[in-house]
């Protein structure tokens, strides 16, 4: 989601990202220090809204980003929350730099890679004539990870739709857990990750950075959300249960029985799936 910001602030300045160990192939023409490498530089531009992001950086001369989670006082130019998509923020923090009233990136919409596929190779898939469904399970927040994945690609296989199953680094047992008898692929880099992407019919997966990834690179996308919520977060085409007072509020651990996940039933998730696929053909 920040992308967009990090690119118009890239095309200004020289710029130090500092990011786990995928921000190497996410931005392979800028330098990526590892996220826990000691803040320098002059400026800090703090697209993460947390409190531990701004108490980090705060010896930076400069420090600038949202003034949400009680951390004003942190920055050096706090940015009010704008409100609406996520993106909208990370656009105004860029502007905030920039001073030039700019909103690259200020839409909902993914920026476009369409150069991904092409740098990976894509992994064999199953399904043969019928593209598969792409499922990603795995979240390490509870709040937004739906426990019905299994149940669901019983349902599709049984529908005629073959199932792959996604996982990130070190998610490779608890996914394979979920994923029974499925196929699950394992161990992709980004770039053959988005090429294997070309060959599915949709992805499906919890409110994560894969989904993200996954429709900035063209793929069909349908994402469950928690405790999160599509306006803020949302990307492709969001699946959410009746709701509750409490969400979205985008919280790591749930005091009242993550309802808010446990009301995504697989019929619902069923029919948000088959409804894509029927009325957008591959």
């Amino acid at each position: 989601m920040a992308l967009p910001a990090v690119m118009a602030l890239a095309a200004r300045f020289p710029v130090q990202i500092h990011a786990p160990r995928w921000g190497r192939e996410l931005y392979p023409d800028l330098a990526v220090l590892p996220k826990d490498a000691e803040p320098s530089g002059d400026i800090g531009v703090l697209f993460k809204p947390s409190f531990g992001a701004a108490w980090r950086w705060r010896r930076l001369p400069r420090r600038i980003g949202l003034s949400t989670a009680l951390r004003g006082w942190l920055l050096t130019d706090p940015v009010p929350e704008p409100g609406g998509h996520r993106r909208l923020g990370y656009a105004a923090v860029a502007a905030a730099l920039l001073q030039a009233g700019s909103r690259e990136g200020s839409r909902a919409a993914p920026l476009p890679l369409p150069g991904w596929s092409r740098r990976g190779t894509a992994a064999p898939l199953p399904g043969g004539a019928v593209l598969p469904v792409g499922l990603n399970p795995w979240s390490p927040s509870p709040t937004v990870r739906w426990p019905r994945f299994r149940a669901l690609a019983d349902q599709l296989v049984a529908s005629g739709y073959p199932v792959v199953f996604f996982c990130g680094p070190g998610e490779e047992a608890a996914v394979r857990e979920i994923a029974g008898p499925h196929p699950l692929l394992a161990g992709l880099s980004l770039a053959d990750f988005a090429a294997t992407l070309q060959g599915c019919a949709l992805f499906l997966s919890n409110d994560s950075g894969a989904a993200h990834f996954a429709a900035a690179c063209g793929a069909r996308v349908c994402v469950i959300h928690g405790s999160t919520g599509a306006d803020r977060t949302g990307v492709g085409e969001p699946i959410q249960g009746p709701g509750r007072i409490c969400q979205p509020c985008y919280r790591k651990s749930c005091p009242r029985g993550l309802v808010c996940l446990t009301d995504v039933t697989v019929a619902q998730v069923l029919a948000s799936i088959l409804g894509v696929l029927r009325t957008s053909p591959c």
